[in-house]
């Protein structure tokens, strides 16, 4: 019998249970979440079948989920791996791996996990915010596999086949380095645009004004502290060099408007209309 445990019953960890129940892998799904509420919410939408300590779900399922904020991950991880039955799997979505991986790399029962981040979400959280096709065709990156047993691999494989993601394999120190260019710092650009209009003296003209184009932009600057602190503070050393870049490109461009470079702005935007382009080919 094959039992799903789902440790954090938000927007990723909810999605992943819904999508994994509506194609029968499994044949009972449990949970847990600190969040009464969450766990309450994830019974009455059909995410899971029952709401069980954590203990008793370690101890019950056959896979294990850990969806919860990257800190958390680091913190349990290594106490459940310990709890686990021999043939169990574990696996984690969070959005950092590095430091993850290395809270267990020493651990006796490591290879019976496997770290994995479905590069999926929106900027909603909780529950009722699960969508079963939120990862349909997105990325799905394994780390540090080779610290797996391969049927921990396969399985986690098939999991994320079912979501119909493309899976992708890094090292966790690669992984982290690349993320923090391709999510970590376009929430730091919505967090900082978002913030830059309380420095105005009046707010209502400026919200008055607000098109599209702020909209699409801030749209992350709604995402939970509670999620992007942790995330910021584990991949800081990455998340530092990329703002460093960012910073660069627009001083280039303040430095441009300001000498009046207008074929040189030309060029800039072009380069980027090239460089989505592109992107959308990987991407597609």
């Amino acid at each position: 019998m094959m039992i799903i445990g789902i440790i954090g019953l938000g927007l990723i960890g909810g999605s992943i249970s819904l999508k994994l129940k509506e194609s029968n892998f499994g044949n009972r799904f449990i949970g847990t979440d600190e969040n009464e509420k969450n766990a309450m919410n994830a019974i009455k939408l059909g995410i899971i079948d029952e709401v069980l300590p954590i203990d008793e779900l370690i101890m019950q399922s056959s896979v294990i989920i850990l969806s919860i904020p990257v800190d958390g991950i680091e913190k349990l991880l290594p106490n459940i791996l310990t709890n686990i039955k021999s043939d169990t799997v574990i696996l984690d979505t969070g959005s950092t791996k590095f430091n993850i991986c290395n809270s267990v790399f020493f651990h006796p029962k490591r290879s019976r996990f496997v770290a994995t981040h479905p590069i999926a979400g929106i900027e909603t959280s909780g529950p009722i915010s699960a969508n079963s096709s939120i990862f349909n065709k997105k990325n799905c990156v394994l780390c540090d596999s080779e610290h797996s047993d391969p049927d921990a691999i396969s399985i986690t494989e098939k999991i994320y086949s079912i979501m119909k993601m493309r899976i992708i394999y890094l090292t966790s120190k690669e992984h982290d380095f690349y993320i923090s260019y391709g999510s970590h710092l376009p929430h730091v650009v919505s967090f900082s645009l978002a913030n830059s209009i309380f420095d105005k003296k009046d707010k209502k003209k400026m919200f008055d004004m607000m098109g599209s184009g702020w909209e699409s932009t801030t749209r992350l600057a709604k995402s939970k502290s509670e999620t992007w602190v942790p995330i910021f503070l584990s991949n800081r050393e990455n998340l530092i060099k990329s703002i460093e870049v960012y910073m660069n490109y627009l001083k280039k461009f303040q430095i441009l408007l300001k000498k009046n470079k207008l074929n040189c702005i030309d060029q800039y935007i072009k380069t980027a209309n090239d460089m989505i382009k592109k992107s959308k080919i990987y991407i597609n």
